[in-house]
């Protein structure tokens, strides 16, 4: 079986480490399961080439398409696939006719605006939907109408083999009293105002905190060193900044567990760490989806949570020393954290999902030639 997963490569790198989740528990159910990336070069980011590579599947690219060549190009990129996960490329549902033997399942991003209600027509042709976000974020009363072929699993962790704290920090040879942060710029998916201002401000507030303690920041999935120039951003970083380039999923979720703080601006880094155990400093993105993850956290005290238009080397620097503060505050935070995210089934229900929506659609389809 052929299985062709088409991320989001306009967005950030949270829809690669879904599917990979999702992959890696397909295979887990089947072996035998083939798996490759298919990535849109409309709006393709460079560095999710990098990350799709980092999970170790094959990727290939969809050209771009005019009315001419479409139906070849889409031919040879998806016609050899048994399963088509998209996920949030809703546009490309309407390629569907074109491979009509392919069971087409789709994940919808969490709403923006109202474009939900707007896609009906193309969700209605996928035959199965799965909704990858905790109950804590509302459900949109528009899926109802595909309720019959849609599944709520919660946020697809896939935490199997990820060491402890202990051994992700020995593998990666950080210090037992080192006090180590996590952020992964991640090609600055919210736009390089919003990035810059969170590196300078985390670069500043580190640096104060490296003259009372042993600290050290990791920036991680970094595509190119130039990314991480800017207004307020030390050039060079200071030695008490480590850059790493592209990591496969695996290896990010170990270093978000190894990490005493994860710096997370989307929904998915926040959900891996607060089922990972590591304290969170969130500055949710410009989108309603990290909004409203930032604000049930904050409701909640299961993060310190900064709003961009309040986040200064001075305000980051206050919110590291309440997540390294005393331990019993930190495991209430925690315990917070999780609450929030948990409920539903997660990526195992989602794979099994996958394989049961396509063994049934092969099962009418045969039914139906007799």
């Amino acid at each position: 079986m052929r299985v062709i997963m088409i991320p989001s490569a306009s967005g950030g790198l949270g829809h690669i480490g879904r599917t990979a989740a999702l992959a890696r528990q397909l295979q887990h159910f089947d072996p035998s399961i083939e798996l490759e990336y298919l990535l849109d070069l409309d709006k393709l980011r460079p560095f999710n080439i990098d990350a799709a590579a980092a999970t170790g599947y094959r990727v290939n690219l969809l050209p771009m398409r005019n009315r001419g060549d479409r139906d070849p190009i889409v031919r040879a990129c998806l016609g050899s696939a048994d399963i088509v996960i998209e996920d949030t490329c809703r546009h490309l549902i309407a390629l569907r006719p074109i491979v009509p033997e392919s069971t087409w399942i789709s994940v919808p991003m969490y709403p923006l605006v109202d474009e939900l209600f707007m896609d009906w027509p193309l969700l209605a042709q996928s035959d199965g939907i799965v909704w990858p976000y905790p109950p804590a974020l509302d459900f949109p009363p528009e899926l109802a109408t595909f309720a019959d072929k849609l599944i709520k699993t919660g946020p697809f962790l896939d935490l199997d083999g990820i060491p402890d704290r202990a051994r992700a920090r020995r593998r990666l040879r950080f210090a037992k009293d080192e006090r180590v942060l996590v952020y992964a710029p991640r090609g600055m998916t919210f736009g390089r105002p919003f990035g810059e201002r969170v590196l300078a401000a985390l670069v500043g507030a580190v640096v104060n905190l490296a003259k009372q303690h042993q600290v050290r920041l990791v920036l991680a999935s970094v595509h190119d060193r130039n990314e991480l120039r800017g207004p307020g951003i030390p050039d060079p970083l200071p030695e008490c900044v480590t850059v790493l380039g592209p990591l496969a999923p695996t290896q990010m979720l170990a270093l978000i567990r190894a990490a005493d703080v994860a710096v997370t601006e989307g929904s998915n880094m926040t959900q891996e760490a607060a089922a990972l155990g590591t304290p969170i400093m969130m500055i949710p993105g410009t989108i309603y989806e990290s909004w409203l993850l930032g604000t049930r956290l904050k409701q909640v005290a299961g993060a310190q949570v900064l709003w961009i238009e309040t986040v200064s080397a001075a305000t980051v620097l206050d919110a590291l020393h309440n997540l390294l503060g005393p331990a019993p505050q930190r495991r209430r935070m925690l315990t917070n954290a999780l609450q929030l995210i948990a409920g539903g089934g997660g990526v195992k229900a989602a794979a099994q999902f996958v394989l049961d929506r396509h063994h049934e659609r092969r099962r009418h389809r045969r039914q139906r030639v007799r």
